[in-house]
């Protein structure tokens, strides 16, 4: 897949990346998980290839809502 990497740092628990998840799903945009550090425990950061197109404004939202760092890379 080609696009950008989004990069979603300080996820307290499954539920924040599943959050990140749910928008990307209600963007309609083409994702893939690629990696978490840690894998197994929290805070961690997560990274998904996502659409280079990506209107990143709902995700944002979500960063302030929740605490999390989410960058385009």
């Amino acid at each position: 897949m080609d696009g950008t990497m989004l990069r979603v740092a300080n996820a307290k628990s499954a539920a924040d990346i599943e959050a990140v998840r749910d928008i990307l799903d209600e963007l309609g945009a083409s994702y893939e998980h690629v990696e978490s550090d840690p894998e197994d425990s929290y805070p961690q950061t997560a990274y998904f290839q996502v659409d280079s197109d990506l209107d990143d404004a709902p995700l944002v939202r979500l960063a302030d809502e929740r605490g999390l760092d989410i960058e385009l890379l």
